[in-house]
């Protein structure tokens, strides 16, 4: 957590300079007021300058990371939890945990999506806007891509040359979305 003094005429002035020495939005930050600026005797002797002291606020995906450690820390699985990428919208992390990947990820990924949904209720809780928040462990999500790819290849081909309408296994809304984006461009199939 980045934290900085800054003196100015004005508290205005000295939140302007932190804010660019820090690199942060208003939003981003928490502003404690230490002294407001004062005149002096008759305005002239004895000014004061405003004396702010300025504390970036961790990212959502910070906090994710955090969390996510706490809570594997708590099952006894000794894991490193990175931040691989964060914009507005969305965080994605990756979990290190050496052996222990496997019990991270679960059957079918449902440990790992279950983590994932218990991390993005706990760190959204309260914000304006809700920020996705993608748990990744041992590659198991690019894995995981590749394999509905080939699913959907698959099933392309099994109903071309039956001409029926096929029923995938239960998806979860992003491997759905992976494999109707994976069958789009694809001639003379729909999917729903």
């Amino acid at each position: 957590m980045q934290q900085i003094e800054k003196t100015g005429r004005t508290v205005e002035e000295a939140l302007a300079v932190a804010l660019e020495e820090l690199g942060a939005e208003r939003d981003e930050v928490d502003v404690e007021v230490l002294a407001e600026s004062g005149r002096g005797i008759l305005g002239i002797f004895g000014q004061t300058e405003a004396r702010i002291k300025v504390t970036r606020r961790p990212s959502v995906g910070a906090k994710a990371a955090e969390l996510t450690g706490e809570m594997l820390s708590l099952l006894n699985i000794q894991a490193r939890v990175d931040v691989r990428r964060e914009d507005a919208e969305s965080a994605e992390l990756e979990i290190n945990a050496g052996e222990d990947t496997g019990l991270i990820i679960g059957r079918r990924g449902e440990t790992l999506g279950a983590l994932q949904y218990l991390v993005a209720l706990v760190v959204n809780r309260g914000q304006p806007i809700r920020k996705r928040i993608l748990l990744n462990a041992g590659g198991y999500l690019e894995r995981r891509e590749q394999a509905l790819h080939a699913l959907a290849r698959r099933t392309a081909q099994k109903v071309r040359s039956s001409g029926r309408p096929v029923t995938l296994e239960a998806l979860s809304p992003r491997e759905r979305r992976i494999v109707h984006l994976a069958l789009a461009d694809e001639p003379g199939l729909t999917t729903s």
